[in-house]
C-alpha cells in the first residue's frame, strides 16, 4: 500500500511543471534525515517544547506530499508534546521514521518515471 495518496498528490501539483515538483522533492530529500534526527534528539532529551515545534514543522513538510499516515503521526507527536506527555512518543516516532522512509522511496520512484 502506498504511503502517498497519489490522486491527491497529482491534484496538489497539477499546476506545477515537473522541474518545480522535482525541486520540492529534492528539498525533502536534503532535509528529512536532519529533521528526523532533530525529533529523535528532542525525544531523547525529553524536550517537549522543541519536539512539538519540530513535529509541527515535519508535519508541514509531509503535508506537501499528501501522505496521510506519516502526517497523522506528526500531528499525534506534536499533540502529545503540547500536553507535556512523552507517553507513547517513542513508538509513534518509530512508525513515523519507517513511513517517512517509505515515502522517500515512493518519491524516488516517482522521479524515475
Amino acid at each position: 500500500m502506498a504511503t502517498i495518496d497519489w490522486e491527491r498528490f497529482n491534484e496538489n501539483f497539477q499546476y506545477y511543471d515537473m522541474e518545480i515538483i522535482r525541486e520540492v522533492i529534492e528539498n525533502f530529500f536534503e532535509e528529512y534525515e536532519e529533521r528526523l534526527s532533530t525529533i529523535e534528539k528532542n525525544i531523547a532529551d525529553n524536550d517537549l517544547k522543541q519536539l512539538s515545534f519540530n513535529a509541527h514543522s515535519m508535519k508541514s513538510v509531509i503535508g506537501n506530499f499528501m501522505a496521510p499516515a506519516p502526517h497523522e503521526l506528526c500531528r499525534r507527536i506534536e499533540e502529545q508534546a503540547k500536553q507535556n506527555s512523552g507517553e507513547g512518543i517513542p513508538e509513534l516516532f518509530s512508525e513515523l521514521k519507517r513511513l517517512t522512509y517509505e515515502m522517500r522511496d515512493e518519491l524516488r520512484e516517482y522521479l524515475l518515471k
